[in-house]
């Protein structure tokens, strides 16, 4: 039996997945999806088509467990930044700080992908429908609770929490899609400094 018919038979699959699913989420985070083609796929990945569906499934298929990763991975690293940024209008400030320094280097400056998607897809995708609320709902869970954080020990402000987090909400989301729009440094700064200016009335 030849080397070659050895090979094309039961071989193992010589790929990491998670690797592979790291370069496709680059890839869809920096073309979108409806410019990302299979050819795309296969190219950034370095594995042939066939073992790309048998892996994933169809495009519509990848790009749900894509958007579902990132997900998991986004609100985890919000989730540190703001228990690294501590309580009080000072830790909201430090968040906004980080990131700031987020925004400007690497993947940062493609924005957010589930915002990025949401605006896209009407934040729906085969797989994942109602990406954009379930992304909505984790981060407004998280900047609540760095505003909570901001507010009096022993107070129950929870309308002002509210109203607040809301804010912050459209601060943020507004400001990745500036960014995905090719915003500089200098006016990313601008934002992160009105919202920075904005915080500091809360005190």
């Amino acid at each position: 039996m030849s080397g070659t018919n050895m090979r094309s038979r039961g071989r193992p699959r010589l790929f990491d997945e998670d690797a592979v699913l790291d370069e496709l989420t680059t890839l869809f985070w920096r073309k979108g999806y409806s410019q990302t083609s299979m050819a795309d796929l296969v190219d950034a990945s370095g594995v042939h088509k066939s073992s790309l569906y048998s892996t994933f499934g169809t495009k519509e298929e990848l790009f749900a467990k894509i958007l579902q990763r990132y997900l998991v991975n986004r609100m985890g690293m919000f989730s540190e930044l703001v228990e690294q940024a501590g309580p009080g209008i000072d830790g909201i400030q430090a968040f906004l700080e980080m990131l700031r320094g987020d925004l400007v280097s690497g993947t940062g400056q493609w924005g957010c992908l589930l915002v990025n998607s949401s605006s896209e897809l009407s934040g729906t995708a085969p797989g994942f429908e109602d990406f954009g609320v379930a992304f909505r709902k984790a981060l407004r869970e998280r900047l609540r609770g760095l505003i909570r954080q901001a507010e009096p020990e022993g107070t129950a402000r929870t309308r002002v929490t509210d109203q607040r987090t809301d804010l912050f909400m459209t601060f943020m989301l507004g400001l990745n899609l500036t960014v995905r729009g090719g915003a500089d440094e200098n006016e990313i700064g601008r934002v992160i400094d009105a919202m920075q200016a904005t915080v500091d009335t809360w005190r």
